[in-house]
């Protein structure tokens, strides 16, 4: 199978490179150069210079296209709101295109749990309103209705924070951020302890969902939540890593409460038979990574 990854060289789009390469011929595609894209080579990966913006003039024929490219808060500093549309909806509109002269069989859409905005349920499933995203949050949402026009096969994955193995974000998501003060054993102040939390997937998950709906022909196009399974208590959490990295963190527990959800993705369960791995195996598998 060829498939073409937008954002190649990104923080999502870097891990499934790897991944898919593996098995699959892959169509790299990256705006800027950085590390990743300089280094990494393999028989199955051929890198292009695309800056999305613009058309897409290059002469290959990808049968999947897992869109990753995306601006958001921390891409890079004195964003304008011109820069969330050229990346997030031009980009995409250029993209699709592409996708469907070249007549693909399916498009992944890394959409975003931002489209919900102000949450306000206690549990957030596929069906919960959007109310006053933000900016990244309201071109997530013109972006899913966009792709769902496409006449070809699409899935838009809606992602909660997600923990990268390749390139990592210390300040993203949350629990990476919580991840690199523990292993540098600085003081944290934690709310909502007795809470659960689920609000985290790996790419190794987000590859291996759509490695199986790839696999299988007769799935119909969705749009849905993307999460780990089994929520667990936070302070349980913060407590099992602190112990898992040997940390000299102090840990203050605040009694102040903020806004805290779960997140349903009862539909991957049901429509795709996916058993999507749980929320301490999918913290512990980063864990090792990073004590490797």
């Amino acid at each position: 199978m060829k498939i073409l990854i937008t954002g190649a060289n990104g923080t999502i789009g870097s891990d499934l490179v790897e991944f898919f390469s593996k098995n699959h011929k892959i169509f790299a595609f990256y705006r800027t150069p950085n590390q990743f894209s300089k280094k990494f080579r393999n028989k199955n990966t051929s890198w292009f210079k695309n800056d999305l913006k613009n058309s897409i003039k290059n002469k290959i024929k990808p049968d999947i296209i897992i869109h990753c490219a995306v601006t958001h808060p921390f891409s890079k500093k004195n964003k304008s709101y011109l820069d969330y549309i050229n990346s997030n909806i031009i980009s995409l509109k250029n993209i699709l295109e592409f996708s469907s002269k070249n007549k693909i069989k399916i498009f992944f859409y890394l959409s975003s749990v931002k489209i919900y905005g102000n949450i306000t349920a206690k549990i957030l499933n596929d069906k919960n309103l959007f109310i006053s995203p933000d900016i990244l949050g309201a071109t997530k949402i013109l972006s899913e209705n966009i792709v769902s026009l496409q006449k070809f096969k699409y899935y838009n994955i809606r992602l909660p924070g997600v923990l990268c193995y390749n390139i990592s974000d210390n300040r993203r998501p949350w629990l990476n951020q919580i991840i690199y003060k523990l292993m540098n054993n600085q003081d944290i102040n934690i709310f909502n302890s007795q809470s659960k939390f689920n609000n985290i997937i790996d790419t190794k998950e987000i590859y291996k969902l759509i490695n199986k709906i790839i696999s299988k022909k007769s799935y119909k196009s969705e749009s849905f939540n993307f999460s780990a399974s089994k929520p667990i208590k936070i302070k349980l959490i913060i407590n099992h890593i602190k112990e898992r990295l040997s940390s000299k963190s102090k840990i203050y527990f605040k009694m102040k409460k903020t806004r805290n959800f779960i997140i349903s993705s009862n539909k991957v369960s049901q429509n795709f038979k996916f058993n999507i791995e749980n929320t301490m195996n999918i913290i512990d598998r980063y864990i090792n990574y990073k004590l490797k």
